[in-house]
């Protein structure tokens, strides 16, 4: 595997720990999103086995293309719904200690 697969499979590694973690593992109270960051992982493990597969093989296999894809479908999903979640928290900017 060559340096830029590495790099992007550790990565991937870390938002898989991150996404794991304690403090956002208990937030997820949503069913759907879930679903979706399992789904995350699990392309996170189907991207390591085909890089792991054949070294050699090139970057662009349809495979690999698929993958990577659907990775991308995953990650923009997260991130709109983590956007979502803090354009409701943007009130707090407005608030301010209570003048007596």
């Amino acid at each position: 595997m060559d340096e830029n697969r590495h790099l992007f499979l550790d990565t991937l590694e870390q938002m898989k720990e991150l996404l794991g973690g304690p403090d956002v593992e208990s937030r997820a109270e949503d069913p759907f999103m879930t679903k979706i960051i399992l789904e995350f992982y699990q392309l996170i493990d189907e991207y390591a086995v085909e890089q792991s597969s054949d070294l050699d093989a090139p970057e662009d296999t349809e495979v690999i293309k698929d993958i990577l894809n659907k990775l991308a479908s995953k990650i923009e999903i997260i991130e709109n719904y983590n956007t979502k979640n803090l354009n409701k928290l943007k009130f707090l900017s407005d608030v301010s200690p209570k003048k007596t």
